[in-house]
């Protein structure tokens, strides 16, 4: 019998999980989390590539609609089956896809060189906050018609959706206060956006592709709003995560940062290897359908499960040497750190989009940034999550 627990409250395993999950892959790859939440209640962990992959392929078996009936259970994306996520995520696909990306092209790199000249005017920068918040929040605010004067709501609003999934997984509610009112504040204010725009020309941007969907009575005002929180999530969090944590490892890195800024064709893999190692998403969840059994396990119908992302991508039956950072590894675009099957994310492109312009930007100023030794880096303690919260960086003129 393992003696293993997860305490969702322990800092230890927000910020440093690794060895958690090695001892799960190996000693018990199906955990039963008895009481282990806030309130006292059940869940389940899957750890091992093999099991993670299967669970969120699996539509038979396993459910994304994990919140129940009550107040949790909003109509979004990763909180929904078929047929209803089909309707949802063939809407989303059309408002967020491949070919708009591709549009953003200019717009990003023209927005990304003058973040980072600004940036660059001064002798120090809090870079997360400069940089790797400031470039996804414009970016999805702008598709979303958010003018730029509500940054610091959209901050706040894409901290509570994230939040929500946290308190949805057994962390308690009283650690993030306010969350539900803001996500109910930020949906009023997609919805105002959204009346707004009724009877004008479509713009071309996402808000614009919600509307008219809207319009045509294919979404309700609650959908509009709730889509409007998974592009929140979608198109911000992970990138925000993915700058701060590649450009510490270019800092901390200098070898690999002038193989890169010899190499740049190599920043895709820079990418993958990076979100395979630190997944800014932990875990997602899912529900069974029916009772199951694995690895000897017995776990009944309805039961949480935590499966974990960031264990899976470091699981050695999968990836030689996993703890270790490899640009060319041959299989490093296999990880799940955008999750996988129905649900993979639907903001994908756009975090590769920002991230391959934004390290592009990186390589050519690499040489004038530097940690400042006295002010050391912190990693947020957002329960799920993992990146940096802050990173002071000195800048040589």
């Amino acid at each position: 019998m393992t003696t293993i627990t997860i305490d969702l409250t322990d800092p230890e395993y927000r910020l440093n999980p690794w060895p958690i999950y090695e001892r799960l892959r190996e000693e018990a790859p199906v955990m039963y989390a008895k009481g282990q939440a806030y309130d006292g209640s059940d869940f389940y962990v899957l750890s091992r590539y093999e099991d993670v992959t299967a669970c969120l392929r699996d539509k038979k078996n396993y459910s994304s609609q994990i919140t129940g009936q009550n107040y949790l259970n909003l109509p979004l994306l990763v909180n929904r089956d078929a047929p209803e996520h089909t309707r949802l995520r063939h809407m989303t696909n059309r408002a967020f896809n491949a070919r708009l990306v591709r549009t953003l092209g200019t717009w990003v790199e023209e927005l990304v060189d003058s973040l980072m000249d600004r940036v660059l005017a001064g002798d120090s920068t809090e870079f997360v906050e400069a940089f790797t918040t400031e470039l996804p929040l414009r970016v999805v605010g702008g598709m979303l018609g958010i003018p730029l004067d509500r940054k610091a709501d959209l901050r706040r609003w894409s901290g509570a959706v994230m939040n929500m999934f946290a308190v949805a997984a057994g962390m308690d509610p009283d650690e993030a206060p306010g969350f539900f009112e803001d996500l109910v504040e930020f949906g009023n204010y997609m919805g105002t956006l959204a009346a707004e725009r009724k009877g004008k020309p479509n713009k071309g941007d996402v808000l614009g592709s919600l509307v008219a969907e809207h319009e045509e009575g294919m979404l309700d005002r609650d959908e509009l709003a709730t889509m409007a929180f998974s592009y929140v999530a979608a198109g911000h969090e992970t990138t925000m995560n993915l700058l701060g944590g590649g450009m510490h490892m270019l800092l901390s890195d200098p070898g690999l940062a002038a193989r890169l800024r010899a190499e740049p064709h190599l920043t895709a893999s820079f990418i993958d290897e990076y979100l395979r190692m630190y997944s800014p998403t932990q875990w997602l969840l899912r529900r069974t359908c029916g009772e199951t059994e694995l690895h000897g396990v017995h776990i009944p119908q309805g039961a949480l499960l935590h499966v974990l992302l960031g264990s899976a991508n470091r699981d050695p039956r999968k990836y030689p040497n996993p703890d270790v950072f490899d640009l060319d590894r041959e299989n490093q675009g296999d990880h799940m750190a955008f999750g996988a099957g129905r649900h993979f994310c639907p903001g994908a492109a756009l975090s590769r989009l920002l991230a391959e312009h934004a390290f592009n930007a990186y390589y050519k100023h690499l040489d004038r940034f530097s940690l400042d030794p006295d002010d050391p880096p912190q990693l947020r303690s957002r329960q799920g999550s993992y990146g940096l919260a802050r990173m002071k960086l000195l800048i040589s003129q």
